[in-house]
């Protein structure tokens, strides 16, 4: 009997070493799958930050790139303006020169979109029907010419006539006052370049007939301003860059001569 009772003393202790082994195993196993799971987790959020990190380079690089490329702008931008100072300052000068030296009654000086504009009369400047210039629009011409030459600025030369049709005298020299207005602004813009040598690159001559009158028609008064040549003075437009020639390509090596047999 005293047999028996260790037997079952014996056979008890070994089931709960059994039991607590198996719990053991168990919640071993269940660490072990945290474990794995929280290095998984861990990887990821590695990969992640790698990533944006990589992000965050890539966003560094275009935000530099992006202030150079304003800092460029900018610079640009405040050459401009000190270019377009320079060329006010340049103009208010010119105007004011203008202004002392052409005081005919004839003559009108304007400023329209950053551009001088010297209008004259014809009558002070050309024959009735003709493109020959007269003395008296020589000596406007000169102190204009005088005024003008040692800038930049272009000098385009327009010749404007009123609505009367050319006469029959002078049709076979002038057909229409498309003829006359451009035979006119060519007149003067010879004149520049022959007698005062501005650089004829500099000079513009164009003829716009009687479609682009300062006043109606109408009565003799208006068709006598309509009948005018305007010297309009433009900020020289800027050289384009000069592109480069692209390489020649090589000559082709001549092949070798056959062997003959």
């Amino acid at each position: 009997m005293k047999h028996l009772f260790y037997s079952v003393v014996a056979a008890s202790m070994i089931l709960a070493g059994c039991v607590s082994t198996s719990t053991l195993d168990k919640k071993q196993a269940e660490l072990d799958a945290k474990n794995k799971e929280l290095a998984a987790c861990e990887t990821r959020a590695k990969d992640e930050l790698a990533a944006c990190e990589t992000a965050r380079g890539a966003l560094d690089a275009k935000l530099a790139t992006a202030n150079q490329e304003l800092g460029v702008f900018r610079q640009e931008a405040e050459a401009k303006q000190r270019k377009l100072d320079v060329l006010q300052k340049q103009e208010e000068q010119l105007r004011t020169r203008l202004s002392q030296e052409l005081t005919d009654k004839n003559v009108e000086i304007e400023q329209l979109r950053g551009q001088l504009s010297v209008r004259m009369l014809d009558k002070i400047v050309f024959k009735s029907g003709s493109a020959e210039i007269l003395p008296q629009g020589m000596e406007v011409l000169d102190k204009l010419a005088e005024a003008v030459k040692d800038s930049t600025d272009t000098i385009r030369v327009e010749g404007h006539t009123d609505d009367t049709p050319i006469s029959d005298k002078l049709k076979a020299k002038y057909p229409t006052n498309w003829e006359l207005s451009a035979a006119r602004a060519s007149a003067v813009a010879r004149y520049f370049e022959t007698k005062h040598y501005i650089n004829p690159k500099r000079l513009e001559s164009l003829g716009f007939s009687m479609y682009r009158p300062v006043a109606p028609n109408d009565t003799k008064e208006n068709k006598q301003r309509n009948r005018r040549v305007e010297i309009v003075l433009k900020p020289a437009a800027e050289a384009e860059p000069v592109k480069e020639a692209a390489p020649a390509a090589a000559p082709a090596t001549p092949a070798a001569p056959e062997a003959k047999p």
